[in-house]
């Protein structure tokens, strides 16, 4: 992770180390900060006056921003840190529920009937004998539409569409799938 400091002229050496340090345990067992840039500027904001500190950290396809304005450089300094290790956090354990939240598997399994490979979509045969319209956007799971042959097997979830029954997913069967 890279730090960069602009306009940092007038503060204590110890303390734009403290920030760092900070910064750099923030990033620590995690490769998920890239880029953190610190802004200090001054401001003539009619209450709070002083300094606006702002912190841009780039945390994998996300940008993290943090701002303080306060009277002492310092204190809006320490806040924005403060505000910043807040939303990483939230911001991995929002991933780390994602991580662990796995969707079910498809409750259906059936095979491909028919694919028209011109106008996007196809037919599967359900186990249950059923004819399931499906669109090329609901093909998942290392699938590819235009890879699809006929008799192939696929898990499937099915929803009442205009015309039918319709697929809104379609993926791999798993290994373990029984054969019709």
């Amino acid at each position: 992770m890279e730090i960069h400091w602009r306009n940092s002229n007038g503060i204590p050496k110890a303390a734009i180390d403290k920030i760092e340090a900070r910064l750099q345990a923030l990033a620590e067992s995690h490769g998920d900060l890239i880029d953190v840039r610190i802004s200090i500027k001054p401001t003539a904001h009619h209450r709070h006056g002083g300094h606006e500190v702002t912190i841009a950290c780039h945390a994998r396809r996300k940008e993290i921003v943090a701002a303080r304005i306060r009277p002492e450089v310092g204190l809006a300094l320490t806040e924005a840190v403060d505000a910043l290790e807040k939303q990483v956090h939230k911001l991995r354990q929002k991933r780390r529920s994602k991580r662990t939240e796995r969707p079910a598997a498809p409750p259906y399994l059936g095979i491909v009937d028919s694919v028209n490979r011109e106008e996007g979509y196809g037919f599967i045969l359900t186990d249950d004998g059923e004819k399931v319209y499906f669109h090329r956007n609901a093909v998942h799971g290392g699938l590819a539409f235009d890879h699809l042959e006929e008799g192939l097997r696929v898990a499937l979830n099915v929803e009442p569409g205009e015309k039918g029954p319709q697929a809104t997913t379609v993926d791999s069967a798993p290994p373990d799938a029984p054969v019709p």
